[in-house]
């Protein structure tokens, strides 16, 4: 029974004691909270979901929800710009179940100028926010959904068996393969002009980048579902080259893999995902390490 408890209350001790990304040493100005996957569709999570604030930023990193419930998903918001200074958001895939890519897209226009989010919500749909601070370097956050890479040999299999195809009216496996190259595309032209911005500063910015698809395939899902013939639809291997280093942190979802890796040039790949949590469930206490562990305090710092 003792060392039952001692084993308890050392994970509960990690759990405390790991909850930055990496160590917190500098300017808490600099903290990005961060999280994805709320699920809060579910039995209608959108009013009961509560979390502490550990960051002066929010940056919730797609399927929090769906747009087809506009008045949950507001409500969601309009609490958290009211506690924090600023609450970045991209779409997840489950965002846009229930309407036509296009619907969704304007609903979330819609949703980011509600009056109520008091101009404090961005939402990054291919979008780019530029964080100038107190303390240098200044801080750039990039974000869009980065819909995967489709293998062709796998995509009749994926058609059938992803939920998206049937629940994303007139969405199809060509669609999707073409969003992530129009993603993709865009995301190396915008570091692209970053590094021009940079060229002979002393202190380049510090670039955060967001999207709900993960820009690894090894590491950012659980090794249950390595080599998983329905793998492309969650993961397109990105973040490997040259033209991917200077990005500081990226943040991802979807594969409801909480974890923290480095790619080979050195980008910080992270995720907190909480998945598919129905209201009073009583699961046992999580068993998996600290860094596969969904916390709602983590944050990222720059």
């Amino acid at each position: 029974m003792t060392s039952s408890l001692a084993a308890t209350a050392s994970r509960l001790l990690q759990r405390l004691t790991s909850r930055v990304l990496p160590s917190d040493t500098s300017d808490p100005s600099r903290r990005f909270q961060f999280m994805s996957d709320l699920h809060l569709e579910l039995c209608q999570q959108y009013t009961t979901f509560d979390f502490p604030v550990t960051a002066p930023y929010l940056i919730l990193g797609g399927d929090i929800g769906r747009l087809i419930d506009h008045d949950g998903l507001l409500a969601f918001l309009q609490r958290q710009t009211a506690r924090y200074e600023r609450v970045f958001f991209i779409l997840g895939n489950h965002e846009f179940h229930g309407m036509s890519y296009e619907e969704a897209v304007h609903k979330a226009s819609q949703l980011e100028n509600e009056p109520s989010l008091e101009g404090k919500a961005t939402l990054l749909h291919q979008g780019r926010y530029d964080l100038d601070l107190p303390s240098k370097p200044n801080i750039t956050i990039l974000g869009c959904v980065l819909w995967s890479q489709i293998a062709a040999e796998s995509a009749d299999k994926i058609g059938m068996m992803v939920s998206d195809f049937k629940e994303i009216r007139g969405w199809s496996t060509t669609a999707h393969s073409a969003a992530h190259a129009s993603d993709r595309s865009w995301l190396q032209s915008k570091l692209r002009r970053i590094r021009e911005e940079d060229a002979g500063q002393a202190q380049p910015r510090d670039v955060i980048v967001v999207t709900h698809h993960a820009p690894l395939v090894k590491g950012t899902a659980s090794p249950q579902h390595e080599g998983n013939v329905v793998s492309s639809a969650f993961a397109t291997d990105l973040c490997v080259g040259e033209e991917w280093s200077s990005v500081k942190h990226w943040v991802f979802g979807h594969t409801h893999w909480t974890t923290e890796l480095e790619s080979r040039n050195g980008v910080r790949v992270v995720s907190n995902q909480r998945g598919y949590v129905f209201p009073r469930d009583k699961r046992p206490v999580d068993q998996r390490p600290v860094k596969h562990t969904f916390d709602p305090s983590r944050y990222i710092l720059c």
